[in-house]
């Protein structure tokens, strides 16, 4: 439109008026995914998000939808992307001492699910559970407090080592250890099965 004004004003009135009636419905659009964006182009507009704009309407002072990303702040997020790529990955700690078969064949490791779950009243970082275990309805007491609220856990399918000499811990006895995943920053993960195993379902 900037060469046709000089030619031909009306069209360019035309033009300019359908121009921002298309921003307006984009307005309306951008709402699920740009909210912000919808409100903003609704003010420069003058009128509220995806309304028809009538003949004569007075818009507000224009300004950017989107700030300019300039030629340094695509060369920072480069380098942290390859800074990252190039971060030397962390060593898993190193494997313990060999054992037999006949050594692995002792455990008896069974699928089992949580039926209840509660803080310890004695320790911070644990958990005292009841586990269906396909065998028997037992208690076990676990280090987990610090990852897993006794709410989230209720109804969870996990591995369980069950033929572990019962101990006490802090008071309580501990009838086998449910088995858990460590990465190196510490953080703790169920061993579970990908879909819905019975209780009492060998691991081997």
């Amino acid at each position: 439109p900037w060469k046709l004004i000089k030619t031909d004003e009306e069209k360019v009135k035309t033009i300019l008026h359908i121009s921002l009636q298309i921003c307006s419905a984009l307005s309306g659009i951008f709402v699920p995914f740009l909210p912000k964006t919808a409100d903003k182009l609704a003010q420069f507009l003058n009128s509220t998000v995806g309304k028809k704009l009538s003949a004569g309407h007075q818009i507000n002072p224009p300004e950017l939808l989107f700030p300019k990303i300039e030629d340094e702040v695509i060369e920072a997020q480069i380098q942290k992307l390859t800074t990252r790529e190039h971060a030397p990955l962390q060593k898993a700690k190193p494997m313990k001492e060999e054992i037999t078969f006949d050594d692995f064949t002792k455990m008896d490791i069974r699928i089992g699910t949580i039926l209840t779950a509660e803080k310890h009243p004695d320790a911070d970082k644990l958990l005292k559970m009841t586990v269906d275990t396909g065998i028997d309805t037992r208690t076990i007491v676990s280090g987990i407090a610090e990852h897993y609220k006794p709410e989230e856990i209720i109804g969870k399918q996990v591995s369980v080592l069950v033929n572990l000499a019962p101990r006490k811990i802090r008071g309580i006895v501990s009838q086998g250890m449910i088995l858990m995943a460590e990465n190196n920053e510490g953080n703790l993960a169920f061993v579970s099965p990908e879909k819905a195993i019975d209780n009492g379902g060998e691991i081997r």
